[in-house]
């Protein structure tokens, strides 16, 4: 018997979809802005900015034998964030899932593509949110990042001068994102292959990856690069794939993340902030549809992606061509 009413939550299905997104190669969203659970769907949080809050002003006062010391005051401000309920639903019929059941389970597979498009949506909105001059300032690259300048391509300059850019926020930048395609690019510049392999011990002929960049930058406090593959389909329903990048190559970030973080208080640029009431930041569900004689299983999200801070970060406008 199956119930006429209401949603069931899956766990199992949740469980085994959890570790099969693990096969969603270049999905970075939520290592960009860590996921961070909030009591209330929506909120007001006091903030202090740098100005404002007088929180770099280099002050100290001389005291008299019978003066005071002086005073510093500061203005508070506040910010605020709203979840957003998303999520998506497939219809797995009763014969189609008797009919494959001797090859898999259709809910289960179901289960995992369903949350492999609610995954994409999230990670666009990441993306959005990043690679995104009302949220960070941007500064042109020395040299335009063109297939005629991989011989004075001036990406190795440009990050060093976004980390003091940070610096300038009272801010250690430990964090670069970038796109596949751009990463591709620097792959045969030949300032970058000069700078990693002048910099990272051991063979002479390391390659220009991820972990290798990371580590050339690794004493201006850069722990990860992050490199998003993620392509999603741009064409219509019914009409053929047309295949575009997440992550575009108009620009490369570089900032503070915080996964660890418990509060925003804590620091960080941004977090995906999901209201835990909602039972998670993905949450799988399954409900009958008697009616069309199926099963309807469900993923859905209850998040906003927030930029917590914006001086905790700063773009590099690459002129890609």
């Amino acid at each position: 018997m199956y119930p006429t009413s209401g949603a069931a939550i899956r766990g199992d299905l949740n469980t085994y979809i959890e570790e099969a997104s693990m096969a969603e190669d270049g999905l970075i969203g939520t290592f960009v802005m860590p996921p961070m659970p909030m009591d209330k769907k929506s909120g007001t949080y006091p903030k202090l900015t740098i100005a404002g809050g007088a929180l770099l002003d280099a002050v100290a006062t001389e005291r008299s034998g019978n003066g005071s010391y002086g005073e510093i005051s500061r203005k508070w401000g506040s910010d605020n964030y709203e979840c957003i309920d998303r999520g998506l639903a497939e219809r797995v019929d009763d014969a189609d899932a008797a009919d494959v059941e001797r090859f898999f389970n259709a809910e289960a597979v179901s289960a995992r593509l369903v949350k492999r498009s609610v995954l994409l949506a999230h990670e666009r909105r990441v993306a959005a949110a990043i690679f995104n001059t009302g949220n960070f300032a941007a500064t042109n690259s020395a040299v335009a990042y063109t297939a005629a300048n991989k011989a004075t391509n001036s990406f190795v300059d440009d990050t060093l001068a976004a980390i003091e850019r940070c610096a300038d926020n009272g801010v250690n930048a430990n964090t670069i994102v970038l796109s596949s395609t751009l990463m591709t690019r620097l792959k045969g510049a030949t300032l970058v292959k000069e700078w990693i392999r002048g910099t990272v011990s051991g063979n002479i002929d390391r390659s220009i990856n991820a972990a290798n960049l990371a580590a050339s930058f690794a004493d201006e406090g850069i722990s990860r690069v992050l490199v998003g593959r993620a392509r999603y389909n741009t064409g219509k329903k019914g009409a053929a794939y047309t295949a575009a990048g997440v992550w575009g190559t108009d620009y490369v970030w570089v900032g503070y993340v915080n996964p660890g973080a418990s509060d925003v208080k804590l620091g960080g640029a941004g977090f995906t902030f999901y209201w835990n009431a909602e039972g998670g930041l993905f949450v799988t569900e399954t409900y009958r549809s008697e009616d069309r004689r199926g099963n309807m299983v469900r993923v859905r999200q209850n998040t906003t992606e927030k930029v917590t801070d914006p001086t905790a970060g700063t773009l590099i406008a690459t002129q890609f061509a």
